[in-house]
């Protein structure tokens, strides 16, 4: 029989996506990789060039967070009942950079997240914040 798969629903993706950022924060590559394949990760049979982009993003995400909570699912738009582009929004903190003022202060973005309901997980396949900064 066909494996279950997770339903998509404003909690589940929540869940995911807090996952995948806290993923992010903590540099589980294995995590973050297991998310942007998007379903093929126990199938891809070399992963280190995975595994190298997934400690990329980390540290990138890291330079620009301290931390990130997801507040709210804005918007699921469903293209099919395993798959959602998702708004949602999060608080983060930026992470320290040595500057005087104290400390920093959370602040509220938006982002948008593609979703994977596959093997009764909800996978993070991208993610892209939305700075309003060119």
């Amino acid at each position: 029989s066909a494996p279950a798969a997770a339903v998509l629903t404003d909690a589940s993706a929540k869940a995911a996506i807090q996952e995948y950022l806290d993923a992010l924060l903590n540099g589980d590559d294995e995590t973050i990789a297991r998310h942007t394949l998007c379903g093929l990760f126990d199938a891809v049979k070399e992963r280190r060039s995975d595994l190298a982009l997934a400690g990329l993003s980390s540290d990138a995400f890291r330079k620009q967070y301290s931390q990130a909570q997801v507040t709210s699912i804005d918007k699921m738009v469903r293209s099919s009942p395993h798959q959602a582009q998702v708004l949602f929004t999060m608080s983060t903190t930026p992470a320290t950079s040595g500057r005087r003022g104290g400390e920093p202060r959370p602040q509220e973005q938006q982002a948008v997240a593609q979703l994977l309901a596959y093997d009764n997980d909800v996978l993070v396949c991208s993610y892209l914040p939305r700075t309003g900064q060119y």
